[in-house]
């Protein structure tokens, strides 16, 4: 692995987070870890990981070039730095989750349906404030 390629935690608490190899080192028996990953997360943090508990993310390792468009479909991982959406959104309601991803994704997966995904976004805002509304 190099520093800037990007991975999936295969061990520990962070497994199956994605995230960025910021640094490669020689492990030693003091220190057994060989990199130091930028986990994305609701909280981006660096941590360290030995051989084995990182594996190259699936998208770049593809041998056909193709995107994986289950896990990783291109209209949700445009973002810089490989954080994809659903790392944003899986931090938030289901109305402003869904909101932000319709926001995300219009134009990117079709171009001929942005104007409904912005629409499917105002929907799900309007859902929120209604309910919100509805609280108080």
């Amino acid at each position: 692995m190099n520093a800037g390629q990007k991975v999936v935690i295969t061990a520990g608490p962070h497994s199956g987070k994605r995230g960025r190899v910021a640094s490669v080192r020689n492990p030693s028996d003091a220190f057994p870890y060989s990199y130091c990953v930028k986990v994305y997360g609701s909280v981006i943090r660096y941590v360290w990981f030995k051989e084995g508990e990182v594996r190259a993310d699936p998208v770049q390792s593809d041998p056909l070039g193709k995107a994986d468009t289950v896990n990783h479909p291109g209209h949700y991982t445009w973002l810089p730095n490989g954080v994809e959406i659903i790392d944003v959104t899986e931090h938030m309601n289901f109305n402003r989750g869904n909101a932000v991803k319709y926001l995300a994704r219009a134009g990117r997966k079709n171009k001929a349906t942005e104007l409904e995904d912005l629409r499917k976004a105002r929907w799900y805002i309007d859902r929120e404030i209604s309910r919100m509304e509805n609280i108080k």
